[in-house]
């Protein structure tokens, strides 16, 4: 099988542990790579001119949409949050510290505080995402200071991790196990 952009960048000889990894090649991407502007406060915050944005807002919760064509790539802010990523349409590689995981829609992956991938598009895909919002914040700037971390300095160590706790609905897998062995 043929690796596709992100792994073979993720396969380049790199003693660098993940966060420094992952900071060099944003960089890289940023100085090489036509139609990524970086935002006027920070470099290290990069918005790409073939990602599309939708936002949500109610009561205590800000929903992202995001549309990426094909065979693009992306790095995502560090997250502060926990917050579930919704993989609508589409497939998409990420980076971690584990490696590089392969999505494909329709799934969902819950993001921990400290979070920060590569993403790679094969196909047009569309991502949400859902962030707690509990003051109602509808400014956009606000939220991504609330919501992201702009360095590493700027994160802080501390937050709690593991934060997701999945609790059974044991009569749907009983159910579902019976069905299985009929």
């Amino acid at each position: 099988m043929s690796k596709n952009e992100l792994e073979k960048l993720w396969d380049l000889p790199s003693e660098l542990p993940y966060r420094e990894k992952v900071e060099k090649l944003q960089k890289i991407f940023a100085e090489k790579v036509e139609g990524v502007e970086a935002c006027k406060e920070d470099d290290n915050v990069l918005y790409p001119s073939w990602t599309k944005y939708n936002h949500y807002f109610s009561d205590g919760l800000y929903i992202r949409e995001m549309f990426c064509p094909k065979g693009y790539m992306a790095f995502t802010m560090i997250h502060k949050t926990a917050n579930p990523l919704f993989m609508m349409k589409g497939t998409m590689w990420v980076s971690s510290e584990d490696g590089v995981q392969k999505l494909v829609a329709p799934t969902f992956v819950l993001s921990e505080p400290g979070t920060k991938r590569i993403c790679y598009f094969p196909e047009d895909t569309v991502v949400v995402t859902v962030h707690p919002n509990p003051k109602g914040i509808s400014d956009l700037k606000e939220i991504e200071k609330i919501m992201f971390a702009r360095s590493w300095e700027e994160f802080d160590e501390n937050l709690e991790q593991n934060v997701w706790q999945m609790f059974k609905h044991e009569e749907y897998y009983k159910k579902i196990e019976n069905e299985e062995n009929k």
